[in-house]
């Protein structure tokens, strides 16, 4: 046993609660980010609607729409061309060659087209790396700017990416541990005192929230740390132990070897006919085509499907590209169907809840909400608890800038995209300057704020307003108005409208809210702390 003395004894055990504190103020920055990210697809489409036919299957005549791009680029560019959906169903084409970036990273350069998914009309042509074409893209920087803060917290990689894994892992721990801390489980799952005092009305409403929230929070933690190591560590550690750091043999070991070169010119077999097969063996549309050596004889086109209905694990299809003959069906990893291909594939729809649509979507917002509302409220107690202490008192206004700052540091975030429409800047940017600003502010109330009470009813005011004024905004921004967005088949518009006219609201109702005199606790040194306690 390690000898130490008090004063040294209390100072580490400080160093980790205040460590604790920070990491978990982290972990409920990817969360509440996370619960946003989930329904990118139809942030998108909100933010920057096209046609009613918002949809993530692909339109009618992408044949015809890749043939006559395919003579506007070089054909350098011909080695890869990927095409989908964008935001508000905008047909996306882009031609690109693998190459070293100037960080000496293996990366996509080339054109990217954006076309109207009805009239194929050219709305953008981008030509670079595919990180700045994708930082370029208006039509889809409010989701952009989420997702990334979720994924990597605008960290550069691989950074960004390893902070979150190691969130993601510390949450699992958390969870674990969670469910062996608590000896009387089942009876916790349902305790609920609502004639106690504050405090613990408080205590048992974390607990039965986090109780319920355990599995989720789980798979949530393990699906979301697969995916930030799966490329970060996992790819080149494997292959370093297996093909001496060759990560292409090892991919090729997992998804075979290319075809035979035959570099002679040859016309592409007809896409159409290739996504109407796929949809005719699964009985699904495709949202995802990839081409190989488009315009070559040994071209090969991976078609790609959502998740089939009632199945979990999604699957390809790949065709040879000059004949169109259907060659095989791929599975997520690996060239056959396996346990651990059928596991991989698991992590997609039980990280993102798209397995069934809307209300899976919805499940997985609420079950987030859930777990941000936990991470919070634990941090809110246990600095609550050591109040008296002056050093407590600082990390209990941290936790409450962070706690209520963030969303509405987040809510502030899209005015920018929407206000700044003919800005140079890129969507990111704006929203990253928005977001900061709003954040600073946050900071200076916090800091100038000398009562907990106070300062959570101001920002969760701010918080309220920022969301309630959001549809006014894309509307001031040129977004169409609810009658216009009805009668041209856009009924989503009006609902995300809604639903955060409803979400500010409620914000709204909370921040008035009767808060407690234990919870409303001043940030001025007590008598204690005045005297030397630390």
């Amino acid at each position: 046993m390690i000898w130490l003395s008090r004063d040294t004894t209390k100072t580490l055990l400080a160093v980790h609660g205040w460590s604790g504190i920070l990491l978990g103020l982290l972990l409920y920055a990817v969360i509440c980010t996370g619960v946003a990210a989930v329904f990118a697809t139809e942030i998108n489409n909100w933010a920057s609607p096209l046609t009613r036919d918002a949809t993530i299957s692909l339109p009618a005549g992408v044949d015809r729409a890749v043939r006559d791009l395919a003579g506007q680029v070089d054909p350098q560019y011909h080695e890869e061309v990927a095409t989908w959906r964008g935001a508000g169903g905008r047909l996306i084409v882009f031609f690109h060659r693998h190459m070293q970036d100037p960080e000496g990273r293996l990366n996509e350069y080339g054109v990217q087209f954006e076309l109207h998914p009805e009239t194929h009309e050219v709305l953008a042509r981008r030509e670079g790396w595919y990180d700045d074409i994708a930082a370029q893209s208006r039509p889809e920087g409010v989701a952009a700017f989420l997702v990334d803060l979720h994924v990597r917290l605008h960290i550069p990689e691989p950074w960004g990416l390893l902070v979150t894994g190691i969130l993601g892992m510390a949450m699992m721990i958390a969870a674990l541990t969670g469910l062996f801390a608590h000896r009387h489980l089942l009876k916790e799952m349902f305790t609920l005192r609502l004639a106690r005092e504050a405090l613990l009305r408080r205590r048992d409403l974390h607990v039965v929230a986090g109780t319920w929230n355990l599995p989720f929070a789980f798979i949530l933690a393990f699906t979301g740390s697969f995916f930030s190591f799966a490329t970060t560590l996992g790819l080149p550690l494997v292959a370093k132990a297996t093909f001496g750091g060759n990560e292409e043999a090892l991919i090729e070991t997992l998804y075979g070897a290319p075809r035979e070169e035959k570099a002679e010119p040859a016309p592409l077999a007809d896409l159409d006919a290739m996504i109407a097969d796929a949809a005719a063996r699964s009985g699904i549309t495709s949202h995802f085509i990839g081409i190989e050596r488009y315009g070559r004889a040994d071209a090969t086109v991976w078609v790609y499907q959502p998740l089939p209905e009632n199945e979990l694990v999604y699957t390809s299809h790949l065709y040879d590209g000059t004949t169109g003959e259907y060659l095989t069906e791929r599975p997520p990893l690996g060239q056959h169907p396996s346990l651990g291909a059928s596991l991989v594939g698991l992590m997609y729809p039980l990280h993102f809840g798209n397995f069934a649509g809307i209300a899976s979507k919805a499940a997985w917002v609420g079950l987030g909400f859930a777990g941000a509302y936990v991470t919070l409220t634990g941090l809110l107690l246990w600095t609550q608890r050591r109040i008296d202490q002056r050093a407590w008192q600082r990390m209990a206004r941290l936790v409450h800038y962070v706690g209520y700052g963030l969303p509405l540091a987040l809510a502030c975030a899209p005015h920018a995209h929407f206000l700044f429409q003919d800005s140079t800047l890129s969507s990111g940017t704006l929203q990253g300057f928005a977001f900061i600003g709003a954040a600073a502010v946050a900071a200076i109330v916090s800091l100038a704020c000398d009562e907990l009470r106070r300062l959570r009813r101001i920002l969760l005011t701010a918080t309220a307003v920022a969301v309630l004024a959001l549809p006014f905004t894309r509307f001031a921004g040129g977004g169409p108005g609810w009658f216009e967005a009805w009668s041209s088949g856009l009924p989503g518009v009006a609902g995300v409208d809604i639903t955060l006219l409803l979400v500010g609201a409620s914000t709204l109702w909370l921040a008035r809210r009767r808060v407690t005199a234990t919870h409303a606790a001043s940030l001025r040194p007590s008598l204690e702390a005045r005297t030397g306690s630390a």
